[in-house]
């Protein structure tokens, strides 16, 4: 029974933390949404986008030059504006939870 919690438990983690890897042009469009319901794709936005979203410091990526913030911008779809939205969805995501399973 312990075996196949944990196992159960593995498979539900690496579900919840495999697609925010990945940036928005490798996922297909109809899992797109997966990818926004996702709380640690969430996490990483608010926290790459916060430290680096607004440097302009030239970085060289896959052969060409391009700006900190253009890199996450155009690879993982992180844009700064975004930014105030991030902690709205990482506390809506522990409400909602709470409110399915309370009643």
């Amino acid at each position: 029974m312990r075996y196949k919690f944990s196992k159960f438990f593995l498979y539900i983690l690496f579900l919840l933390t495999n697609l925010c890897y990945f940036n928005l042009q490798q996922i297909p469009k109809w899992w797109i949404w997966l990818y926004y319901i996702t709380p640690t794709a969430w996490t990483l936005n608010g926290m790459l986008t916060s430290q680096y979203g607004d440097i302009q410091k030239e970085i060289d990526v896959f052969g060409e030059t391009k700006t900190i913030a253009a890199f996450l911008r155009d690879y993982y779809g992180f844009h700064h504006g975004q930014l105030p939205l991030v902690p709205f969805i990482s506390i809506l995501y522990p409400l909602t939870f709470a409110f399915v399973f309370a009643f």
